[in-house]
């Protein structure tokens, strides 16, 4: 319960007030997994991470 209104006390940080981006990212995310559903687990974890590292803003890459 501490860190549910982070977003409200510090505005200055630019923290969005909704999950809408990262449920998009995940969407995205499952949409292409379930187009390639042959790929074995070893696999679908190599395309996960690197589904997430290309979908990080550029200030967080590092």
């Amino acid at each position: 319960m501490p860190y549910l209104w982070v977003w409200y006390d510090n505005k200055e940080l630019g923290i969005p007030n909704t999950n809408n981006g990262i449920e998009s990212v995940f969407t995205s995310m499952k949409t292409h997994l379930r187009l390639h559903n042959g790929m074995n687990i070893e696999h679908k974890k190599t395309f996960i991470r690197s589904f997430l590292k290309m979908s990080l803003p550029p200030e967080l890459e590092g």
